[in-house]
Order: structure tokens, then sequence, then C-alpha cells
């Protein structure tokens, strides 16, 4: 797959998981509302919580445009493992996941290289010793 197709549909992926953590956000601040108006009803029903209560507008951006970004770079990396939009949109909905088990055998790689093999721990005889 063209690695600019699998950005975009990376970035899809990265989009289709914060709508679904936005939509988790709004239907648990509507769940707590339909809660707190059906507690008492022997008093007159109350506002409720407010939606800010749920939803930080700043914070839930940043998170969202870093999750479409991560999704990007997702399909940029694995944009010649790719065969297919669906692939490509599962690549960037896993991106964080993916993305950090990548750098974490990277880095395991890399400390390999850097201290060496590891020490062999007891040596087996050879043939014709004992």
């Amino acid at each position: 797959m063209e690695w600019l197709l699998a950005m975009g549909y990376g970035a899809i992926g990265g989009a289709v998981v914060e709508v679904v953590v936005s939509s988790d956000r709004v239907l648990a601040w509507n769940a707590a509302r339909h809660q707190a108006r059906t507690q008492n009803q022997s008093q007159p029903a109350g506002p409720g919580p407010k939606l800010t209560a749920y939803i930080d507008p700043v914070s839930d951006v940043v998170a969202g445009l870093t999750r479409v970004l991560l999704g990007a770079v997702a399909g940029l990396l694995f944009h010649s493992q790719v065969t297919g939009a669906y692939a490509a949109i599962v690549v960037g909905c896993s991106a964080p996941t993916v993305l950090r088990q990548l750098g974490t055998a990277r880095l395991n790689s890399a400390f390999e290289l850097q201290a060496g093999p590891p020490p062999e721990t007891a040596a087996a005889p050879q043939e014709g010793q004992a």
C-alpha cells in the first residue's frame, strides 16, 4: 500500500478509537444524569452532573490529536505490510500498543547489542571429554 494512503487510513483508525472513548464518556455522563434524576422521587429532580465533569475539552482534544497522529505514524511504519484499507485502519486503532511493543523490542535488541550475548552458565562437556 502507498505510504500516504496507509497514513491516512491509520489516522482514521486513531480517530475511530477517539470517537469510541468520547462516546463512552458521554454515555457515562448520560447514565449519571438519569441516576441523579431518578434517585430521589420525593424531591424535585436536580440538574444532575455537568458534562464538564466527564469531558475536559482541552485535554480530550490533545489526546484525540495524539491518537490520530500515532495512527498515521503506525500507518507509515507498516505501509509495506498492510494490504488493504481495513488492515491499515486496524493498525491505526492499535497504534499506541503496536508502537510501544515495537519500541520495546528495538530497545531490548539495542541493549543486547551493547551488552553482548548473555554469559554461558555451565559449559557442556564436549564429545571425547569426560
